[in-house]
């Protein structure tokens, strides 16, 4: 096991009150210059490996902070397993003794379940700047944190130690990193595992200009991360927390850091350039970097809208798992992902991601075994085939939408159930369908254009991002820039009962407004047919107490729904099941589509 790291001197007061006393005392941060040679200290033995703590200077003077842990039995040098992100905790607490120092235990699952030391790798978890053990101020995927991925991935190829191969992993915001790397062109990147990533910042907070409920509540959690105060049982002599101690107060009392990034963060302008600063896909044009992608269809939290469009800039190999999960590892049980009854049954309906990711890195970092191809797609029946891309498209179909008017009162929903002689929403922002939250809705079906579809002869396969172009009219006035539209879509089942296929939102256009729907891979049965919504709101995912409703009528003067189709008998069949994220979205995401 790891020696421990203890110290002298217990931390007696709440956190919040020694940082706020640091302020009140004006403590400034300490740069070094971004040339300055990286320091590294041995911190003891871990299984397997050796562990020393780097500090590895980066421009503006600050200085990121890296577990690294060094297999001991190794013949020769070795590759590189990185992650770097905001979540990394170095301090465990302890009944008995001061807080002790330990790796960071977040990607554990990864370590040992993929066994990385055993295999011949080092592993780095390296913290973002500003958080954790990393000085400067949060960069939120600016182009400061560009600059530090690239030094740090640098780094990592050149220690006397690494063979000069370095492969990112993450999942979420340690996933962004990742896709960041590879829109970087470092030299050493030879793999990304990125899991549930963000695709475009300015999206996941402001769906097409609309913003999500999560738009002020996910940049305070970042500001949280980043000051996270260590157990309150930690040395105070430490080095650990006299740099946590001087960062957080410097960051609070600069203007131009905290305070600076949640008046930009709260910015719905597309093209302001915080926003501009922080795009991922575009960087991700031609990039030759493999990739190993695993994405839910149905996430919650941060859903397939960029899918698409990464998997047509980049130019280099892309393998993966895609499917119907909510925002999971692809090796997380629901115990571990706590979803359902918390038991050890698959989170995605495989048990096998681990193995396939020591496969992918073993081929790219050591040139191990054949090139991993090909996708490993679940779709809506909670079955899985392996197909050499994804989408695999055989069709078009052109749908024209049914004109109508709808009137922006804010309070339609995508989906809804009874419940005790009422309707409620259970579609709540970055909650799990299987979750099964249920709240009081006004949603009234009446207040949107439905397109209701012949019943399918033949079953059909939805397959990719389908692409929605409105024509509308406001009735007043009004302007369009300030008036949203939802669209949903549904599978709409003989009896009436409708589950939705895939939604999303956007601003209105003066005249025209075209945006795609969330990726899907959907399976429509013989019979069912298929609903296209279009109203003002789906309240629940997106924010319209921020876009005060302002009454106006809608006229949709006409419009059509882009499907892309792929063959119903895809790919090869191959071992897999249905999970509980699947089952709690055919349960609870459901829709009393009118019948007409």
């Amino acid at each position: 096991m790891y020696v421990p790291q203890r110290g002298r001197r217990r931390a007696s007061l709440p956190m919040a009150l020694v940082v706020g006393v640091a302020a009140i005392l004006g403590v400034t941060l300490v740069t070094v210059p971004a040339n300055a040679a990286p320091q590294a200290e041995f911190l003891g033995r871990v299984p397997h490996a050796n562990w020393y703590g780097a500090y590895i200077p980066v421009a503006g003077g600050a200085q990121i902070y890296a577990d690294v842990l060094v297999p001991r039995e190794r013949s020769g040098k070795v590759p590189v397993v990185l992650a770097v992100g905001p979540y990394f905790q170095h301090l465990r607490a302890s009944r008995q003794r001061l807080a002790e120092r330990v790796p960071a235990q977040r990607y554990d699952d990864l370590v040992k379940g993929a066994r990385l030391l055993e295999r011949g790798y080092a592993v780095v978890f390296a913290d973002l700047r500003g958080f954790a053990n990393s000085s400067g101020c949060p960069d939120n995927s600016g182009p400061a944190d560009r600059s530090d991925i690239r030094r740090i991935v640098r780094w990592a190829a050149s220690q006397s130690w690494s063979s000069g191969k370095v492969g990112l992993y993450g999942k979420s915001y340690d996933g962004v990193t990742g896709l960041m790397a590879a829109g970087e062109r470092i030299p050493g990147l030879a793999a990304v595992v990125a899991q549930e990533p963000v695709y475009d910042w300015y999206r996941y907070l402001y769906g097409n200009g609309v913003p999500r409920t999560t738009r002020v509540g996910t940049p305070l959690s970042l500001v949280y991360t980043s000051m996270n105060p260590p157990p309150s049982n930690v040395d105070v002599s430490s080095r650990q927390f006299q740099d946590y101690l001087t960062r957080s107060a410097a960051n609070v009392i600069n203007p131009g850091c905290v305070p600076a990034a949640l008046v930009a963060t709260q910015s719905a302008g597309v093209n302001d350039p915080y926003w501009v600063s922080r795009r991922v896909l575009g960087r991700l044009r031609g990039s030759t970097v493999p990739l190993f992608l695993s994405q839910g269809f149905i996430d919650q939290n941060t859903p397939a809208d960029g899918l698409v469009d990464l998997l047509r800039n980049v130019s280099g190999p892309v393998t993966g798992w895609l499917g119907m999960w909510d925002h999971v590892r692809g090796n997380d049980t629901d115990r571990s992902a706590m979803m359902g009854h918390a038991t050890d049954r698959s989170s995605t309906g495989r048990t096998d991601y681990l193995d396939q990711v020591a496969a992918f890195y073993g081929h790219y970092l050591k040139g191990e075994g054949p090139r991993p191809t090909g996708f490993y797609v679940q779709d809506n029946t909670g079955s899985w085939r392996v197909q050499n891309q994804w989408p695999l498209r055989s069709s078009v179909r052109r749908v024209a939408l049914t004109t109508g008017a709808y009137r922006f009162n804010g309070q339609q929903v995508a989906t809804k159930v009874p419940f005790r002689n009422r309707w409620a929403s259970t579609q709540i922002d970055g909650a799990a369908a299987s979750f099964g939250v249920l709240q009081r809705t006004f949603d009234d079906a009446a207040n949107g254009v439905w397109t209701l579809l012949p019943p399918e002869a033949a079953a059909i396969r939805i397959s990719g991002a389908p692409r929605i172009t409105l024509r509308t009219r406001l009735a007043g006035g009004h302007n369009p820039g300030t008036t949203p539209v939802a669209v949903d879509l549904y599978d709409v089942a003989p009896s009436g009962q409708a589950i939705l296929i895939s939604q999303n939102v956007s601003m209105l256009g003066p005249k025209t407004t075209s945006f795609r729907l969330f990726a899907t891979d959907w399976v429509v049965a013989p019979g069912h047919r298929l609903a296209i919504r279009v109203t003002d709101s789906n309240r629940g995912r997106w924010d319209y107490y921020a876009v005060p409703p302002n009454a106006v009528t809608v006229n949709v003067v006409g419009g059509e729904a882009l499907l892309p189709l792929a063959p119903v008998v895809s790919g090869t069949r191959t071992t897999g099941t249905s999970n509980t994220s699947l089952e709690g979205h055919l349960r609870w995401y459901r829709y009393p589509v009118p019948r007409r």
